[in-house]
């Protein structure tokens, strides 16, 4: 609603004339305070920024109310459009790995991005990074929200051929009927045949993805959140045999998961419960290495703009050191001529 308003509102004021320049700067700048405050909602839309561009934006617009000022904007000129080409990889196919929120880019919200685009533009062929809100955490009755800037990459396989593995990117919101339909047109599967899933953990082992879930949970409703798939995971789609039989000759753990029902509900309980409590220890150590990762990110860039600053003062110490030596050589001639 925000950013239908928003739209509207330049339009018609670019349509009369009202809106002066730095009017929509002073707008601009409103607009960019309140999006630091961050208030996720769940499906909404938020855009990647580049750090630099971002930075440029801000001193055009002026975080000290200069808006406007000629002197102001003589020293921090228009940013011009927006380029977040530093964010991409070299073939632009996707955005590149380890990209961290502050380091590399911002984000913006929806009308917030409508209005950056209205009053710069944006470079030509290059699309806009566009992210949704989603339920990051969901437990012990709590809910957290956070755009999701980088997908789940599944790696998906047939029984029949398991040297065959397509590659496909989903968000954690996306429901297990929509991977379902995903491996269906991928492997050229039709309606009128059974099949079933499984997924490969860390362990290497393998668990059953039911459609007939316990108690009410179905792959219409449940997310690869809730199935607790991650990147790199394989999920296999297992095709039953023409005499009604399913294929076993393969080695795969039968071990009952939440999404199977030929288990009965302690079970299922138990089951759950104990997966939850190893996935938390899992998670845990991703974000460790995560965080040391990060570290090591900010530790270069700052070690880097410490080696720049300081080769800006040792070249500044020299010109100085070469102004010095020119004055002293000139005051010796001129006593030397007297």
């Amino acid at each position: 609603l925000q950013a239908v308003l928003v739209l509207r509102c330049s339009q018609k004021m670019a349509g009369h004339g009202i809106a002066s320049h730095n009017q929509q700067l002073e707008n601009l700048k409103t607009v960019l305070q309140k999006q630091e405050k961050k208030l996720f909602l769940k499906g909404d839309n938020w855009y990647l920024v580049e750090k630099s561009w971002f930075q440029k934006l801000k001193n055009y617009v002026g975080e000290d109310g200069r808006v406007g000022n000629n002197q102001y904007s003589q020293y921090h000129p228009d940013p011009g459009p927006v380029n977040n080409q530093s964010l991409f990889k070299d073939d632009g196919s996707d955005i590149r790995d380890s990209l961290w929120e502050n380091v590399h880019y911002y984000l913006v919200p929806e009308y917030a991005w409508i209005l950056l685009v209205n009053m710069f533009g944006m470079i030509e062929g290059q699309e806009p990074i566009k992210r949704k809100v989603v339920e990051y955490v969901k437990e012990y009755a709590k809910k957290h929200y956070k755009v999701e800037v980088y997908y789940i990459e599944i790696e998906m396989g047939q029984n029949k051929n398991l040297e065959d593995i397509k590659k496909k990117k989903f968000s954690q919101s996306d429901t297990l009927e929509q991977v379902q339909n995903v491996m269906k047109q991928e492997f050229d599967i039709s309606d009128g045949e059974e099949f079933r899933f499984w997924k490969k953990d860390k362990c290497n082992a393998w668990e059953r993805l039911s459609i007939y879930n316990y108690p009410i949970r179905t792959l219409q409703s449940d997310t690869l959140h809730d199935a607790r798939l991650f990147t790199g995971q394989m999920i296999v789609i297992e095709i039953k045999n023409p005499d009604g039989t399913w294929p076993t000759k393969w080695n795969m753990d039968k071990r009952p998961s939440v999404y199977d029902s030929s288990v009965g509900a302690a079970e299922n309980v138990t089951h759950r419960a104990n997966t939850s409590r190893l996935n938390q220890i899992v998670n845990q150590l991703e974000n460790i290495q995560t965080f040391q990762t990060r570290i090591e990110t900010m530790r270069k860039d700052m070690k880097e703009k410490h080696k720049n600053e300081l080769n800006k003062v040792m070249e500044k110490q020299k010109i100085e050191n070469e102004a010095f030596e020119r004055d002293c050589v000139s005051k010796i001639k001129k006593k030397k001529e007297l």
